[in-house]
């Protein structure tokens, strides 16, 4: 049988068309749409950008791992406070038998603050006057004839540092109770002078019947002050988050003597 050429190609090449729609399409693109009469609900789901999980758990997305990472994360600070020490004189007169006056006198220093959470660490270089009025004072279990000494406080004061440890019961994200203690040592500044007095017999009000002897023996005489004090501290206060790396602190409590003030501190 004599085949031509032109019918034995034609033979090849719709055995190739059938065998192409018979195969199948193993090329095709997960990203090319269904063909038609696919059914859509058997369709492989699009694919979202992939998120490496840091911490796990919740904390999937980089804002919010961020986020949590800084709230959780050490902060350090550098601060200023002004306060006002105020030691009554009935306790004063706790020690003494009668004082001249009561303290009332301003302080200033630094902060060095380092906090974590609700939880903060404040070292505090402090400077207070201590002196009460210049008068006449009577020490307690003295005789009957005993005179009372004229006490001039020449710049009594101290430069006292502390370690406190506070923590913060949030109110809500701007306001918190903070409370603590601490413990430091303050260096004595300043004298204590001592001059003999004489005053009225029967006298009850050594600040009015009382005056410096003038054939003292003792004169300006330096009282006998040691050159270093213990600190001790219990504070209790509130504190406002002005902005998120500035705080203001309105604290009370004691520091050794009674005190009320504000601080500030702004965290890097």
């Amino acid at each position: 049988m004599r085949l031509s050429l032109g019918g034995t190609l034609a033979a090849v090449a719709a055995s190739l068309a059938m065998g192409a729609a018979a195969a199948p399409a193993y090329g095709q693109s997960d990203d090319d749409p269904p063909a038609d009469g696919d059914d859509p609900a058997t369709a492989r789901p699009a694919q979202g950008p992939t998120r490496e999980g840091i911490e796990g758990g919740a904390f999937d997305d980089y804002r919010t791992v961020e986020d949590h990472q800084k709230r959780v994360a050490a902060e350090y600070g550098i601060g200023v406070r002004v306060r006002t020490v105020y030691v009554p004189k009935f306790v004063l007169e706790l020690f003494v038998e009668e004082a001249s006056g009561s303290v009332v006198q301003p302080g200033f220093g630094l902060e060095l603050a380092r906090r974590k959470g609700n939880f903060e660490m404040v070292l505090g270089f402090e400077y207070e006057n201590l002196s009460p009025r210049d008068g006449f004072w009577l020490g307690k279990n003295n005789e009957p004839d005993d005179q009372p000494l004229y006490f001039n406080f020449d710049n009594f004061s101290w430069v006292a540092a502390d370690l406190a440890f506070l923590w913060n019961a949030p109110f809500n994200d701007k306001l918190s109770f903070r409370g603590g203690f601490g413990l430091g040592v303050g260096v004595v500044l300043g004298d204590i002078l001592q001059t003999d007095s004489t005053c009225t017999a029967g006298s009850d009000n050594l600040q009015e019947d009382c005056m410096v002897d003038p054939n003292a023996v003792k004169k300006d005489e330096p009282a006998d002050l040691p050159p270093v004090l213990p600190v001790v501290d219990l504070l209790a206060g509130f504190q406002w988050k002005a902005a998120s790396r500035l705080t203001v602190n309105l604290d009370t409590g004691f520091r050794s003597a009674p005190f009320i003030g504000l601080s500030s501190v702004i965290f890097f």
